[in-house]
């Protein structure tokens, strides 16, 4: 966090407003105000729906006098809806603001969490890959111990990869590039052990609320889909993970329209220097 603050400050600043308002006139501040940079508000903000007579739904902006550039971090006077009242929803225009849809949550803690996810996400999306990778976590700062078998390792023998949500990541034994580790005996004693900073007092504070290492274990020289396929090991804990694998193997022509290893799909794989295939699903 201590390196993309300043990236951060006026989507934080407008964060805490956000969520004062959403907890209620008796939290926020009184009478003080402040200047909040709304250019991002006003692209995609979060209003509440007051459905008290569903036939004719109220939307009622989170702040007063957004029109004019401004806001004030208190409730607007004579808005009586709050979280437990109305509805909160995020407001999706078009370009020329003449189209409006509203992507309603089950809670305004989904809300404020995927609205401020979204609003990051387009921020450090304008900022350059090298900048970004500076800005994560180095392994040297990660990987404080590391025992392969019974040899030791350390950062060194790991592979780094930028991920978009998860930023850098660092793969051990891939395989790429450098010679290939066998394992020759299964069970814990024979596997990888590590011993990880989790960092935690320098994590984004609105961007998660949890901490820990998201891990994954993937075939060699394949692509790790770690969003989708990865397990959590919590920060704090000594965690044991074991794996059986289960290799499934689907027939093509004439048993079905599987392919062999995506080559004949009309897409481009993103991924083919990674080995990794399409399945179609």
């Amino acid at each position: 966090y201590s390196k993309v603050k300043h990236l951060l400050k006026d989507l934080d600043e407008l964060m805490e407003a956000v969520l004062e308002r959403i907890l209620g006139p008796e939290l926020s501040h009184g009478n003080a105000t402040r200047a909040l940079n709304l250019t991002i508000w006003n692209y995609m903000p979060l209003v509440f729906i007051n459905e008290q007579n569903p036939h004719h739904p109220v939307v009622l902006d989170l702040f007063e006098d957004n029109y004019n550039g401004s806001a004030s971090s208190s409730p607007a006077p004579g808005r009586t809806c709050s979280a437990q009242g109305c509805k909160v929803a995020m407001r999706l225009c078009s370009h020329n603001g003449t189209t409006c849809n509203f992507r309603n949550f089950s809670s305004a803690t989904q809300a404020v969490t995927e609205w401020y996810t979204l609003q990051a996400t387009n921020i450090f999306a304008q900022v350059p890959k090298q900048e970004l990778v500076a800005m994560g976590y180095p392994a040297e700062r990660l990987i404080l111990a590391c025992l392969f078998g019974a040899e030791p390792c350390n950062y060194r023998n790991f592979t780094p990869i930028f991920h978009p949500d998860y930023g850098n990541c660092y793969i051990f034994n891939w395989g790429m590039r450098e010679k290939a580790l066998p394992s020759a005996n299964p069970g814990a004693e024979f596997g990888l052990k590590l011993i990880l900073d989790m960092g935690q007092e320098d994590y984004v504070p609105f961007l998660t609320s949890t901490a820990g290492a998201r891990l994954m274990l993937h075939e060699q020289m394949s692509y790790p889909f770690i969003k989708e396929e990865g397990i959590f090991a919590m920060s704090g804990m000594e965690t044991s993970i074991g794996v059986l694998v289960d290799k499934l193997e689907r027939k093509g022509e004439p048993y079905s329209q599987c392919t062999v290893n995506g080559s004949d799909v009309p897409i481009r794989n993103l991924y083919s220097d990674y080995n990794t295939t399409y399945s179609i699903q």
